[in-house]
Parts: C-alpha cells; sequence; structure tokens
C-alpha cells in the first residue's frame, strides 16, 4: 500500500486515504475493477499490463454480445432440471390416503 501511495504523489494523483485505499484493495482482490487513477497506478506498482493483472476494461457495450449465449445456456439448464424434477416425480410412490 505505502508503494501505491508513493506512485500516486510521484504522479500527483490523489488517492484515497490509507484505510480506504485499505478497503479498495481488498474489492479489488474480490473481482470489483479498479476505477482510474488505480487501474494506471496498478499496472505500474506490478510493472504488467491490466489484463496480466486480471483487470478487463471492456465496456459493457462491448460485451454484451456474451448475454444472449449465456441465456440461452441458462434456459437450457432449467429445462434440464424441470425435466428432472418431472421424472422423479412420476417415479414417486403415490401418496396414502
Amino acid at each position: 500500500m505505502a508503494r501505491l501511495r508513493e506512485l500516486a504523489e510521484r504522479g500527483q494523483v490523489d488517492v484515497a486515504s490509507a484505510a480506504s485505499l485499505k478497503t479498495q484493495l481488498s474489492r479489488w482482490e474480490n473481482g470489483t475493477v479498479p476505477d482510474e487513477p488505480y487501474r494506471t497506478l496498478l499496472a505500474e506498482l506490478y510493472e504488467r499490463e491490466l489484463g496480466e493483472l486480471g483487470i478487463d476494461v471492456t465496456p459493457h457495450w462491448e460485451r454484451s454480445h456474451e448475454i444472449p449465449g449465456l441465456l440461452t445456456e441458462i434456459r437450457d439448464e432449467l429445462r434440464e432440471l424441470n425435466a428432472l424434477l418431472r421424472d422423479q416425480r412420476r417415479d414417486e410412490p403415490a401418496p396414502r390416503g
């Protein structure tokens, strides 16, 4: 964290307080995409490209083509689950009454 703050100061970039920065680092480690200027600072800190750090900065409108395929997969899996449930219910003994 100290090195990140040092890089920010050198580049005259405002960053969050130490406590807030610690929280943000935790979020980034858990998959939240950092905003600028943090992306640039992290790339400089680790001497890596953003993609190498696992940071996908592709705008959502460029990734929207993935959604229909994903929805189709979900629909197909739901159909399979429904068929399995129907088969299971059919195979269960009738309740005695």
